[in-house]
């Protein structure tokens, strides 16, 4: 019946009296089995029994779940430390790009300014003693406007180009991420002629 090879203790009696019931399935599988002897299917009984302690004690036992210890709060801890860090980190960034972005605003406004302030005194006048109109001087200005933004976005077009151009080759290289700068789109605003 069995396949690997018991030790039979010898010295070691178990004396007890069974139940009527426990008697009776003894009884039972020894008329089925055909067995003569209580002993082996006693034996066989017991090992059924522990093996079913064990599992039963083994599925406690893992339906038990640990308490937190001192290292899983030690890592939480850790953790929303460095969540609170980024956070702020963030922030930092954010009113880092808004300062940069009214510079830039403040900049563009001067130099639109100064441009303005120049084509009226030195340009408009020239103009009109040149014989030209108010409206063809209006064509003019906006003449070269449209001329500079185009220059502008096609430099920013180049940049661009190039920006992708380093991120598709990054695909293949690992670069530092503070080597190369991100990338931008940007479109190009519907020009205004008419």
């Amino acid at each position: 019946m069995r396949t690997k090879k018991r030790t039979l203790v010898t010295g070691k009696v178990f004396g007890f009296n069974p139940w009527m019931d426990q008697l009776l399935a003894i009884n039972q599988i020894m008329e089925t089995t055909g067995q003569k002897s209580e002993a082996p299917i006693i034996r066989d009984l017991i090992d059924e029994a522990l093996a079913a302690r064990r599992r039963k004690t083994s599925a406690t036992e893992s339906t038990v779940q640990p308490t937190p210890t001192a290292d899983l709060t030690d890592s939480l801890q850790t953790i929303q430390t460095l969540l609170l860090r980024l956070i702020e980190q963030g922030q930092t960034e954010f009113q880092i790009e808004s300062l940069s972005l009214e510079l830039v605003q403040e900049t563009l406004a001067e130099a639109r300014a100064g441009r303005m302030g120049l084509w009226d005194s030195l340009a408009v006048s020239a103009l009109r003693a040149q014989g030209k109109g108010t409206q063809e001087i209006a064509r003019l200005l906006e003449q070269q406007s449209s001329e500079a933004r185009n220059f502008a976005y096609g430099l920013a077009e180049e940049v661009r180009d190039e920006l992708s151009a380093v991120e598709s080759d990054s695909a293949t290289v690992t670069i530092d991420g503070n080597a190369r700068q991100g990338s931008f789109s940007y479109e190009e605003p519907a020009s205004t002629q008419g």
